[in-house]
């Protein structure tokens, strides 16, 4: 006697109803997605001061500046190249707590920069510890 045994088939993953859920969900997000426009509600025309009095800045702070003819301004003192490394390091010695910040000019030499970098650390300052600005303007 024979015993018939059913074979069952293995039922697969439905791909299809699930690429139909998922194409509905991301067009449900894309449409709902907002998208960031620059909105201007107010032009607004804030008026500059010339006659008040100020307070005066932080004396802990040393302004090195690169000029656009590559030409070196200490602590609001035009100063040569040569005489760099002795005037950082006289105003470290002065004021142990300054910070020295470099400004360059838009225009300035990069050769100029690197010189003015690698004579900070020459006078003793950690380079990655100055913090750089570049006024660029066009």
């Amino acid at each position: 006697m024979r015993i018939y045994t059913r074979k069952y088939t293995s039922q697969g993953i439905p791909i299809v109803p699930m690429l139909d859920i998922l194409t509905i969900l991301l067009i449900f997000f894309i449409v709902h997605t907002e998208f960031k426009r620059q909105v201007n509600v107010l032009t607004l025309e804030i008026p500059q001061t010339r006659h008040l009095a100020g307070e005066q800045g932080d004396n802990q702070i040393l302004l090195l500046e690169l000029g656009a003819d590559d030409s070196l301004a200490f602590n609001g003192q035009r100063i040569s190249p040569q005489e760099l490394v002795a005037a950082v390091q006289q105003a470290v010695q002065q004021r142990p707590g300054a910070t020295i910040q470099v400004a360059a000019a838009g225009g300035a030499s990069m050769a100029r920069f690197v010189e003015v970098m690698d004579t900070l650390t020459a006078a003793g300052l950690k380079v990655e510890e100055v913090p750089v600005r570049i006024d660029y303007r066009p």
